[in-house]
């Protein structure tokens, strides 16, 4: 509000110059003036939207989770059950009761209410923890209501709707299927090995092309940005999940609560990504630097990795990848003209598209697969911890 009052004084110094002559000076400084205000306006105007859309959302996510509980609350004071049936303690220890068994009743609830209708459940499950994992990776990297983009949120959230939940509900019934091996101890590795590799690489593709979809872009910039991002998606990957997963596979996690368990701690990691990323920001810089320009097709998670890059080795992997398409683009153009075959071009063009992903050399690629290996003898006392709490059923 202040800079807008310094920005309308200005403008009406340059409309009032004392000499009382237009000259281009004035008016480029009316023009520059005006223009600074529009957009100060617009962003104030953006902000109050901004907070609308957040204040409702998070009304209605409160008054869902705990509408009923105060509902009931809120008799116990409002109606009058008699001085001995509930004097004011029992009223008050049966609140307190109330709040702190909620957790578990709203888990409860939601492991009920999934066998009803699992893909579209799960597929809402994934949606949230997208949208909101998203939405926490944009606070951390420094944007306010004025700059933040609710509609990139809503973007990353259909892609959780559309390709995560529903996929990763017929991943883990397979993986439970073949992958299990009677309860084995040791057929948790072999899941997450598979979930870490494969599956890993399938949801940085998925992400990509459903995000670059919603944001119409070329399909040829989404699949080299999913080229260029699958070997810092595993990396990062590995660094988390693998010990996560020692958990998530097992028997003390039910099947309708794995998918639940795994966005919860999409959302967790996502959010201790931003705060070690963000810690070292210098005092006074608004924003962290986001890889790509406008982060459209990069995972939550993945995006903090390679905006922690170019920020610590001033590297922009997806700006370099985006050069470089470009300079083979035209070489191959050059190419096929010399030839003066067009199907010559096109058929370049298909094979470098289908190369394998951009992975390191294999040393590298065993150096940083240790987390693989480590996890073996952790899995083994997650064994013995399910054979003391009787969970391996």
């Amino acid at each position: 509000m202040l800079q807008e009052q310094e920005l309308r004084s200005e403008v009406q110094s340059a409309e009032g110059d004392v000499t009382g002559v237009v000259t281009p000076t004035n008016e480029g400084r009316q023009a520059a003036a005006y223009m600074r205000l529009a957009r100060i306006r617009l962003l104030n105007n953006i902000a109050i939207v901004n907070a609308l859309i957040i204040g409702a959302i998070a009304f209605s996510a409160a008054y869902e989770i705990l509408g009923t509980d105060l509902r009931a609350i809120a008799a116990l004071y409002y109606f009058d059950l008699g001085e001995d049936l509930y004097p004011g303690f029992a009223r008050a220890a049966v609140s307190a009761d109330l709040l702190a068994r909620l957790p578990m009743d709203l888990i409860h609830n939601y492991e009920a209410l999934v066998p009803t209708n699992p893909i579209y459940y799960k597929a809402c499950t994934s949606g949230v923890a997208y949208a909101l994992g998203d939405f926490i990776s944009q606070v951390f990297q420094g944007r306010d209501l004025k700059t933040i983009d609710l509609a990139r949120s809503a973007r990353s959230g259909a892609a959780g709707f559309i390709g995560h939940g529903p996929l990763c509900h017929f991943w883990m019934l397979w993986m439970e299927t073949y992958l299990d091996f009677n309860g084995a101890w040791w057929a948790t590795g072999f899941k997450v090995i598979a979930d870490q590799t494969i599956w890993s690489l399938y949801l940085n593709a998925m992400y990509s092309f459903f995000i670059g979809a919603l944001a119409f872009r070329s399909p040829a910039v989404v699949w080299n940005d999913i080229k260029t991002t699958s070997w810092p998606a595993l990396k990062t990957s590995w660094r988390f999940w693998p010990f996560v997963h020692c958990i998530s596979f097992s028997h003390a996690v039910p099947l309708d609560l794995k998918l639940l368990w795994v966005d919860v701690m999409e959302i967790v990691w996502v959010t201790l990504l931003s705060r070690v990323a963000n810690k070292d920001a210098q005092e006074g810089v608004e924003e962290v630097a986001v890889v790509g320009g406008d982060g459209f097709g990069v995972d939550p998670a993945l995006e903090i990795e390679l905006s922690e890059i170019a920020e610590t080795q001033g590297v922009d992997v997806l700006a370099e990848a985006q050069a470089k398409r470009a300079r083979e683009a035209a070489a191959d153009g050059a190419d096929a003209s010399e030839q003066g075959n067009v199907f010559v071009r096109e058929t370049l063009a298909v094979a470098k598209a289908f190369n394998p992903a951009n992975l390191p050399p294999p040393p590298q690629l065993l150096s940083n697969a240790w987390p693989l290996a480590a996890l073996w003898p952790l899995l083994y006392v997650f064994y013995q911890g399910e054979l003391a709490l009787g969970l391996n059923v």
